[in-house]
């Protein structure tokens, strides 16, 4: 399945047919926003918005902002995880423990 829809995906971002890439653009966001649905699925606004983006700036802008927030967001869960729940990262754990003296009150 995975082989089929990149075959297909590469084939529409190369053609010269552009209103067949904006149409079928169009619908993937409409269902990646109807991802709520059992038939459909999230996984089509990113895929929608890469076939706009071929076309659009508008679309091109808004696909590689999607590509940011992901990759900050699941690139490194671990640091993100720390990030939200309000601990230190472990370098600075390590500082601490080595007993910075601004950190431990020491003059």
């Amino acid at each position: 399945m995975k082989t089929f829809v990149t075959r297909h995906f590469h084939r529409l971002r190369k053609t010269d047919n552009h209103w067949l890439r904006k149409s079928i653009g169009v619908l993937l966001v409409i269902g990646g926003l109807l991802g709520f649905l059992p038939v459909l699925g999230f996984w089509m606004l990113p895929v929608g918005l890469a076939l706009l983006a071929v076309d659009s700036a508008i679309a091109r802008r808004l696909y590689r902002q999607l590509r940011l927030w992901w990759g900050r967001r699941f690139h490194n869960p671990s640091r993100a995880r720390l990030r939200r729940l309000g601990k230190a990262s472990p370098a600075a754990a390590a500082e601490r423990a080595a007993g910075n003296p601004k950190q431990r009150g020491d003059r």
